[in-house]
């Protein structure tokens, strides 16, 4: 039915729209609507881009008619953070420092998409510069969490409003940004999907930087087939085969480490549900220290975050003549990065460049590391902004275990578990380049989580 079209997934909207039953022009009329009455404030959306939007449906509704569909996704209506360029309409990083900035053309992914038939329905907010894991930006307003609506609280940053606008039904998807965590934060918090890519395996060009040697483009989505239809089209490349890959042929390392430190129960008890469920179902389930977690995290710790320290020098000629006018959170993380050293950096990358075949040593012979995605529930919006110290505390549970997939070159994906009102995320991990291999893992253990759900219903 119509009113339901935004709680399908957006391969099911493709599906349909190739079977004539939806037409792409009503389809995104109708996300352009629930838009409209749902963001009344533009928290979610920064700015709508209707005209474009409506002329990309248009163009999808004739092709449908013609039999000429481009891509599995042809016609359905996706959001994109508002770190990608869109030609002719502002691409702001959600912060004043870049208030006015207006992109000649689209971003090399974008770009891809529209090709594919993809529609662009707007940009979304994000934390300023995309440098927070907890999603609050005071200067755009920070978008509520779609899940936990007791009172509002944090949605996941820093794609929050990419997050956000998939979970309350404003886009089919959503394309964020993950260099520390940014696209698995909101999507675990907000019962999602969320896809952090390899490095260099989607094209960065035409996305405003935060940290080019770990910067990584990666869609929010309802599903692992939704990720991986999203994946394929804006790699330009064949289209990931998930099926074939069974629960029970799957061998996980389970990390018992740090990253199930203060992980609340109604976080902990539904990941570990889901762990016991996939032994049932056959897979090989081994538990074992990360000791290499242990050892990044001790290095950043002493010596600084070189994502920090990138980040600064991506936005030093900013920062350093109008810092007063951001974020005093986001001013606080920059200047860190300002005062490391130059040995500070070399050290962090050494290590990095160090632990890293390590880490794939240990996880060589299986198919996945699973952990945690974030170890806490989202906190209320008005305790993190008014409070600096608990802001802190907070965005540091947030990123504690997604960044070391980021820090370790490893591609990750976070899958929604749990019935209870709290969100909860399981992520799995694999050497940086395995993407097509993790995401069927990732669709076998949906499987067995969708069943599980549905043996409870």
């Amino acid at each position: 039915m119509k009113d339901e079209w935004h709680d399908l997934t957006a391969t099911e909207l493709g599906k349909s729209i190739a079977r004539g039953e939806i037409g792409p022009v009503e389809l995104t009329q109708h996300f352009l609507v629930r838009i409209k009455t749902q963001d009344t404030d533009c928290r979610v959306y920064l700015r709508t881009t209707e005209e474009r939007a409506l002329a990309e449906a248009e163009a999808a509704e004739v092709r449908v008619k013609q039999g000429t569909l481009r891509s599995p996704l042809d016609g359905v209506p996706i959001s994109w953070k508002d770190l990608y360029d869109t030609a002719g309409i502002a691409t702001e990083g959600g912060t004043p420092l870049l208030a006015g900035r207006v992109p000649e053309h689209d971003a090399v992914v974008l770009a891809r998409a529209t090709r594919a038939g993809l529609i662009c329905l707007g940009k979304t907010n994000t934390v300023q510069f995309a440098l927070g894991g907890i999603g609050t930006n005071p200067y755009t307003g920070t978008p509520p969490n779609a899940v936990m609506k007791d009172v509002p609280r944090a949605p996941g940053g820093s794609s929050c409003g990419a997050a956000v606008s998939v979970a309350a039904g404003m886009a089919a998807a959503g394309i964020g940004s993950d260099t520390g965590g940014s696209v698995r934060i909101p999507a675990a918090w907000n019962s999602l999907v969320g896809f952090k890519t390899s490095v260099g395996a989607l094209p960065i060009q035409g996305v405003l930087p935060l940290s080019p040697s770990f910067d990584t483009v990666g869609p929010l989505t309802h599903s692992v087939a939704d990720a991986a239809a999203l994946f394929a089209i804006m790699g330009a490349r064949p289209s990931v085969d998930l099926a074939g890959t069974s629960a029970a042929r799957l061998r996980l390392l389970v990390a018992e480490s740090f990253v199930w430190d203060h992980a609340e129960p109604n976080i902990e008890e539904p990941i570990r549900d889901v762990i016991a469920q996939l032994h049932k179902a056959g897979a090989i389930i081994d538990y074992s220290p990360v000791p290499e977690f242990e050892e990044i995290t001790a290095v950043v710790k002493r010596h600084g975050g070189v994502v920090l320290a990138e980040a600064y020098t991506c936005w030093k000629h900013l920062i350093d003549t109008q810092g007063d006018l951001i974020d005093p959170s986001v001013r606080f993380r920059f200047h860190q990065g300002r005062d490391m050293t130059a040995c500070d950096v070399e050290t962090v990358r050494a290590a990095i460049r160090n632990i890293t075949p390590k880490l794939y040593q240990r996880m060589a012979g299986y198919d996945a590391l699973v952990a945690p995605t974030v170890p806490i529930a989202p906190p209320p919006i008005a305790e993190v902004e008014a409070d600096t110290d608990k802001y802190r505390i907070a965005n540091a549970f947030a990123l504690r275990n997604t960044q070391l997939g980021n820090l370790l070159a490893c591609c990750a994906l976070t899958l929604p578990v749990g019935a209870s009102p709290t969100p909860a995320g399981l992520m799995i991990m694999a050497p940086s380049g395995d993407d097509d291999r993790l995401l069927r893992v990732g669709k076998a253990i949906e499987s067995v989580i969708e069943f599980a759900v549905g043996d409870q219903g």
